[in-house]
C-alpha cells in the first residue's frame, strides 16, 4: 500500500508539470543523496530548458541500499518517461474551461494560450540575466552596468535559484520581494535594497511595455525607506587647513579643484591641458574618467567625452592660485618625460593628473590617500564629495543664488543642489567672487598649520602599485 501511495504521488507531481510545460521525452537520471535519503535526479527539458525534477526512492543511505535505490531511479524514470510519451500523443485541447481562466487570471501575465511560451514563462532569474545583457546593457554607462551586474549575478542569483525560491516571471508577487528585501536586510542598507528594486521594477517595466504582464509587482510591495546618510562638511578654516596639508602631495592640485569648484571626482580626473584657456583665464568640463569596477575588464579607467548631465558642461573662471598651480603641474610633465623617457606612459599624454611616470591617478586611488592623509593628520572625516558638499553649503550661507550653485555643479535638478546645500541666504551674487572671497586670505590658518605639521607625520609620496 505505501508502495503504491508513492507512485499515485509521483504521478501526480508529473501530470502538474504535463499539464503546465512542454516536456521533451530527452530524459536521463542520476542519484544523489539528500537529508540522509537516496534520490532519484531526473535532468529533462521544459519549455526548451532543462531542468531537474527530484524523487524519493524511499531508500535510506546505508550499507546494502544503494543497487535498490538505482533499480527505484530506474523505475520513476521509466514512469516519467512513459508518461510524457503517452501525454505528447493526447490531442491538445485548444480551449480553456472556467477553471483554468481564474487560474491564469491570477498569474501576472497576458497570455492566455497555453501553447505559446513568452517571457513571462521564463524563470525570473533567467529574464533577469536577458534583461542585464540585452535591454539595459546598451542603454547605460559601463560602470554603471557593471553595478546592475554585481547585483544580478550575485545575491539575486544566489536566492532565486535556490529550489525555495524559482519561480517564473509570472508568478513573481509582492510578497515575493518582500520576502527576497527582508532577506537582504541582514547584511545590507535599504538605500542599497532600493537599488535591487529598482532594478526588478526595471525589468518588470519593459515587460508591461510589450505587453507580456499585466502589472508591476514592485509597485505593490512595502515601501522601502531609505535614510539619506548625512555627508560631512567643512567648515571655511577646516579647508584651509586641508589645502595646507596637501602642499607639494600628488593629490594637492586635485583637491584644490575640488575645494574651489566642487568638481566631481570624474571631473577632476578628466581635466587635459586642452580645456584650459590660460589667456582668457577659464577652462570647461566636457569629459570625465570613470573608474571601472568590472572583474572582467582590464582598464580600470575609461574615459567619455560626455559630461554626467546637460549641466554638466561648463565653464569656469580659472582663479590665480589654481592657474599657477595648474602651470607648475604642466611643467612638472614635461620635464618627467624628459627624465623617464621611453619608460615614461604616453597612453595619458595631455591629462592633467598623471604620476610622474605617465600614469593616469586613477580616481580610487584620489579617494584612498584622501582619506589616508586625513586620517593621518587627525583631521575630521570627510570624503573627496563632501568637499564638493561643503562649497555648496558655504556658497549657499555667503547668500548665493540656489539655482547659481546649481549651475555650478552642475546639477541637472535644483532638488539635488537643495540635498548639498543647508541654511538660509538672503542675497545673489557672483559665484566665482564669493569663493575667492572665501578663501582670499589664508595666513592665519598657514601659521595654524604650520605648528600642527611638527607634531604629526605627513605621508610621503609613493608611487601606486600597477
Amino acid at each position: 500500500m505505501l508502495e503504491e501511495a508513492r507512485n499515485q504521488k509521483l504521478i501526480n507531481r508529473i501530470n502538474k508539470l504535463l499539464e503546465k510545460y512542454d516536456i521533451s521525452e530527452n530524459i536521463s537520471h542520476t542519484i544523489q543523496e539528500k537529508d540522509g535519503i537516496y534520490q532519484c535526479v531526473i535532468s529533462y527539458q521544459k519549455n526548451g530548458k532543462w531542468d531537474l525534477f527530484w524523487a524519493s526512492t524511499g531508500y535510506k543511505v546505508e550499507k546494502g541500499n544503494q543497487r535498490n535505490a538505482n533499480n527505484k531511479a530506474k523505475e520513476i524514470e521509466q514512469i516519467f518517461r512513459e508518461m510524457v510519451k503517452t501525454y505528447q500523443e493526447k490531442p491538445k485541447v485548444q480551449s480553456l474551461n472556467i477553471i483554468d481562466i481564474q487560474s491564469l487570471l491570477e498569474l501576472n501575465t497576458t497570455n492566455y494560450n497555453q501553447n505559446k511560451e513568452t517571457k513571462a514563462d521564463w524563470d525570473f532569474y533567467a529574464y533577469m540575466e536577458y534583461w542585464l545583457n540585452n535591454i539595459i546593457k546598451s542603454s547605460v554607462e559601463l560602470d554603471t552596468f557593471n553595478g546592475y551586474k554585481r547585483q544580478v549575478t550575485g545575491r539575486l542569483k544566489d536566492y532565486f535559484t535556490k529550489r525555495e525560491h524559482r519561480k517564473t516571471v509570472k508568478e513573481i508577487t509582492a510578497d515575493d520581494l518582500d520576502d527576497f528585501y527582508a532577506h537582504l536586510r541582514k547584511e545590507l542598507s535599504n538605500a542599497t535594497i532600493d537599488h535591487y528594486n529598482d532594478n526588478i521594477s526595471s525589468a518588470f517595466k519593459y515587460l508591461l511595455k510589450k505587453k507580456i504582464v499585466r502589472y508591476n509587482p514592485t509597485d505593490l510591495i512595502s515601501p522601502i525607506t531609505v535614510e539619506r546618510k548625512e555627508v560631512n562638511t567643512y567648515t571655511r578654516e577646516e579647508i584651509m587647513q586641508l589645502f595646507e596639508i596637501l602642499k607639494d602631495d600628488i593629490i594637492e592640485l586635485p583637491t584644490l579643484y575640488d575645494g574651489f569648484y566642487g568638481l566631481r571626482r570624474s571631473e577632476i580626473i578628466g581635466l587635459r591641458e586642452q580645456v584650459f584657456d590660460f589667456e582668457e583665464d577659464y577652462f570647461f568640463i566636457n569629459h570625465v574618467a570613470i573608474q571601472n569596477d568590472g572583474k572582467d575588464n582590464e582598464e580600470k579607467v575609461y574615459f567619455k567625452d560626455k559630461a554626467k548631465s546637460k549641466k554638466g558642461y561648463r565653464a569656469f573662471p580659472l582663479f590665480e592660485n589654481i592657474k599657477v598651480a595648474t602651470l607648475k603641474k604642466l611643467e612638472r610633465i614635461e620635464k618627467n618625460k624628459k627624465i623617464f623617457g621611453n619608460s615614461y606612459n604616453y597612453k595619458y599624454d595631455g591629462y592633467l593628473f598623471v604620476h610622474d611616470n605617465g600614469n593616469i591617478i586613477q580616481p580610487h586611488y584620489f579617494t584612498e590617500r584622501f582619506r589616508e592623509i586625513i586620517q593621518r593628520n587627525g583631521l575630521k572625516q570627510i570624503t573627496p564629495h563632501g568637499l564638493r558638499h561643503s562649497i555648496a553649503t558655504l556658497l549657499h550661507l555667503e547668500g548665493v543664488d540656489i539655482r547659481d550653485i546649481q549651475d555650478w555643479l552642475g546639477h541637472e535638478n535644483i532638488s539635488s543642489t537643495n540635498i548639498y546645500t543647508r541654511g538660509d541666504y538672503q542675497k545673489q551674487v557672483q559665484t566665482g567672487k564669493v569663493v575667492m572671497q572665501l578663501f582670499g586670505n589664508n595666513a592665519k590658518i598657514q601659521k595654524q598649520v604650520k605648528e600642527k605639521q611638527k607634531r604629526i607625520f605627513i605621508l610621503p609620496y609613493e608611487y601606486p602599485k600597477f
